[in-house]
This record gives C-alpha cells, structure tokens and sequence, in this order.
C-alpha cells in the first residue's frame, strides 16, 4: 500500500487541506479503479466502509491478490470534515459557496476539446485519457472548493471504474448510474445487496460520477466514426441511511464490494459471493418524490424498502402549530426506497422517495 498526500491549500482545521490517498496494485495496470468515500463529509457509512477497503485491500495485496490498480480515498472532502457551525458538523455544502459538494464537477471532455478538438489516432482510450488529465491540470482553481473538484477528479479521470460511496437519510442501498450502464450497475447491486439501481442519461448537476462517464458519451458524439468506448463505468454508491454505521456492517460491505472487482479482473481471490435478489432498476425520472404539503412533524409508518402502490398510506403530517393531520399517499407504483429522517419538518420538504418504473419528470433530476 502506497499513501500520497496531496495538498489543496490552506485550510482552518490544520493550516492545510489535504486529500489522502491509498494505492494497491502496480500503477498503470488495468482494470483501474477509483473509490471513494464522504464528498459529503456528513455521511459516515461510505468513510467506514473506505476504511474498511483499506484494511481488506492491504491483506488482499500482501497475498499478491490485486491483478489491477486500485486507488481509494475514504474521506475525499477535508472541507467538508472541517466545516463545525455552532457545534454541528455539516458536510453537504460548502459553507463558504454554499454549493453542494458534489455537483458542477469540471467537464473534462470540453476542457480537453478545448485544447484539441482533433480526431484521436491510434490508442483511443489512452490518447483521451491523457487529453483529459492535461486539461485538468491546467486548471487554477479559484478556491479551496475548486481545487478539491479538480484533485478528485484527476484521481479518478484515468479510471476504468469509479465508485463514488455515499448515502441517504434513511434507504435501502441504492445506485446511480448512465442509463447506458444499467447492466454492470445491476451487477454491483446484486453483488452489495442494493434494493434499487437509478439511471439516466443526464442526472443534471454535473456530479462526480458523471463528470468520470459522461466525457466518454461526448467524445463518442463528437467523432461517431472512430467509435469510442464508453471507458469509465462510474455510479454512485449510496449505502443505506445516515446512521448505519455498524462496523460489521461496513466490513460485510467492503468485502461484497470486494467481491464483485474480483468478477472484474481487478482482484484474484476475495472470498465467496453472498447471494443477493436481483435489484429492480427504474429510471431516476420515474422516481416519485413525496413532499410536506406543511411543517409539521413526520410520521412514517412505511420503512425504506418497501413495494408500495398508488393509494399506500406512507404516512402522515401532524401539522404546526395546530396539530391537525394530513395523511400521505403513494402516487405510483413502485419501490420505497428512501425516506426522511428528521422528523419536525418545513413545507416542502422531501419526504419519501419512490422508484416508479415510468418516467415522470424531466429537467434536473438530482435533489440539493
């Protein structure tokens, strides 16, 4: 295992900002892949299932078992982990911008055709590849933000695979991905036991996962006779809600995780698969998403995971300040697969999030 550190500047938590990352495998061999956890640094699950990699990954490589290259990052946003406002940490947004931490992501492919719009010759992939890396290295990042979305995603443009970890409020685990990569997306979620897989041709809001696939559907747009490969399978990863956090949880996800690379060629030997039920994979415009027609305090009375149909009581809102309720319905069928923890809420707010499998919306896909 192999630790480089690098830099993006001053910062108030230690004087500097600083991304760490773990290398196992042999650099420049392939498969190579880019894992990832905590751009929001107010999710734990996906740090603790990094860490967890790390430990399983160094075993893994002391046993000569890591045929690929593998790099991981398991607490990607330093800014974020600093971040302390009256006491309460909150890594979603960037406090300064207020952006989130994961959108509007460099597009590499305009960068990089920006520097050379001619025909790639010979090595396609390589040649792109390097295009794309040269164009983000010429980037002056403009803020601390800036240089963490550069960093990251030079880490990761190289990449064959990019699992980028997260997780919701209260979910089953649950993937986003390009609508072109719904096959290997249901691979991984049958592999780690997801309950959903959400795809679409453009999430909107330029995050990580597809500023590391959506290059390669440009330069495919861009030269259709050279017929460019779709080179990097990139999702994000959400493992559950904000609270599952068990350690044995985390290694039993590592390790599936694990698993499902070795079916990849980038591992030799990780262990037996544990079977999973196929995940039931929807258009992320078909997801439903319920919302508090008033403040008030939630009540939910059906737990992420659940089959629901039209008409399924979900819930109900005791209103504020009079008390009174409002029940809530499901719209579509489909499956409840995330939902709101906190439990006095604003108008508007998002509630419960239903996989239907007909798209209903359009536009910008992604929540805040």
């Amino acid at each position: 295992m192999d630790i480089e550190t690098i830099s993006l500047g001053a910062g108030p938590m230690d004087g500097s900002h600083h991304v760490t990352v773990y290398r196992f495998g042999r650099r420049g061999a392939r498969p190579r892949v880019y894992i990832q956890g905590g751009l929001h640094a107010d999710e734990a699950p996906g740090m603790l299932v990094g860490f967890a990699l790390r430990e399983q990954l160094a075993r893994l490589e002391a046993d000569g078992a890591v045929a690929g290259e593998i790099l991981l990052v398991p607490a990607a946003n330093p800014i974020g982990l600093a971040q302390d406002p009256a006491g309460g940490g909150s890594g979603r947004f960037d406090a300064t911008s207020g952006q989130n931490f994961n959108r509007n992501f460099p597009d590499a492919a305009r960068l990089a055709l920006a520097r050379d719009s001619s025909p790639p010759e010979g090595d396609v992939v390589a040649g792109l590849r390097a295009r794309m890396l040269a164009a983000l290295d010429d980037l002056v990042p403009a803020s601390p933000l800036e240089a963490l979305r550069s960093a990251l995603l030079r880490l990761a443009i190289g990449a064959d695979i990019v699992v980028d970890m997260h997780c919701d409020s209260e979910a089953v685990t649950h993937l986003y991905c390009h609508s072109e990569h719904v096959d290997q997306a249901a691979a991984l979620a049958q592999a780690v036991g997801a309950g959903v897989v959400l795809h679409a041709p453009l999430q909107g809001g330029a995050s990580f996962d597809e500023a590391c696939s959506l290059p390669w559907i440009a330069f495919r747009d861009r030269w259709p006779a050279t017929r460019v490969p779709l080179a990097c399978f990139s999702v994000t990863l959400e493992w559950r809600g904000m609270l599952d956090t068990d350690a044995a949880m985390a290694e039993n996800d590592a390790r599936a995780l694990l698993v499902w690379l070795t079916d990849r060629n980038v591992l030799t030997a990780a262990g037996p698969a544990i079977p999973h039920d196929p995940v039931a994979v929807t258009p992320l415009a078909g997801v439903e998403v319920v919302t508090a027609p008033h403040p008030g305090l939630f009540l939910a009375a059906v737990p992420p995971g659940t089959p629901v149909t039209a008409g399924t009581l979900l819930g109900r809102l005791r209103c504020l300040p009079g008390g009174n309720e409002v029940d809530l319905f499901a719209g579509v069928d489909g499956t409840l697969y995330a939902r709101e923890q906190t439990r006095i809420v604003r108008a508007g707010a998002e509630l419960f999030f239903i996989a239907g499998k007909t798209s209903i919306r359009e536009g910008m896909l992604l929540s805040a």
